[in-house]
């Protein structure tokens, strides 16, 4: 759980609320669509059981307060960021992706180090790639993409390359981040738009990145995942094939090498 004093952001939120929608349709006994019976739900142990005769859970989704408290009651924890996974339903092991409150995230600010590093593990050719961004860099400058380029844009340089970016993406989804491997993979997706309304909940194994591919967007960020001194990094030749010297859209000029995607 974020700590007590910290405000919930809405993605933070929803994936409380979701995990104790989930005991609830556990212990209740309520079938729910792509999982028929919930026998088990949890991470490392199953959550607790609770008498909800006098919870509403439509009731609190706004308290903050509440949400914690009853949180605590069935012993829910935020994942850690070294696990991929963030809930175990039925013996599966799934990563959460609240899609109600933006795009979420594929890949966080992730620099040109882990992606070699990844490219490693899955045995890939870390050139293909850099063609790639380097055609993304010459379409951002002659002004024919933005910063963040959909893979609908009639311009991208990404959309007729599933096959070499798909094993990363998978990899970010299932597997791990640009430090490696996760300790705890996930299994699957449950995507979700709100926690109270099943009818949103869809759930992808490996035909996530494909189902998705036309509304996946990338862009080059410049702050996070980016040596505060570009210049003198130890590792500037590595991430050097990444990394331009740009004027963003507030006419900041900085250098911007971490690649980060989403999906909306």
């Amino acid at each position: 759980m974020p700590k007590k004093n910290k405000k919930l952001n809405d993605g933070e939120r929803e994936e409380i609320l979701i995990k104790i929608q989930l005991c609830f349709f556990r212990d209740n006994k309520i079938e729910v669509p792509n999982f028929g019976n919930i026998e088990q739900v949890g991470f490392s142990t199953d959550y607790n059981k609770i008498d909800w005769s006098k919870i509403d859970i439509d009731g609190i989704k706004t308290d903050q307060k509440e949400i914690r408290n009853l949180a605590d009651k069935l012993g829910i924890k935020k994942s850690s960021s070294k696990d991929k996974a963030d809930i175990k339903i039925n013996n599966e092991n799934y990563s959460l992706k609240c899609t109600g409150y933006g795009k979420p995230a594929i890949v966080n600010h992730t620099n040109r180090i882990g992606w070699l590093k990844i490219s490693k593990i899955i045995n890939q050719d870390i050139k293909l790639l850099d063609d790639l961004i380097d055609e993304y860099w010459r379409l951002r400058i002659d002004g024919q993409i933005k910063e963040d380029c959909p893979n609908f844009h009639e311009n991208s340089p990404f959309n007729d390359h599933m096959d070499i970016i798909k094993p990363y993406l998978d990899f970010f989804v299932f597997k791990g981040s640009g430090q490696g491997m996760s300790e705890v993979v996930a299994d699957k997706v449950l995507e979700f738009e709100t926690f109270n309304n099943t009818q949103t909940w869809n759930v992808f194994a490996n035909e996530y990145i494909q189902h998705h591919w036309e509304n996946i967007y990338f862009c080059m960020r410049s702050t996070k995942g980016m040596p505060s001194d570009y210049e003198n990094y130890e590792k500037k030749d590595v991430i050097s094939p990444w990394t331009r010297l740009f004027k963003g859209k507030k006419g900041d000029e900085k250098y911007r090498g971490a690649l980060h995607v989403r999906v909306g």
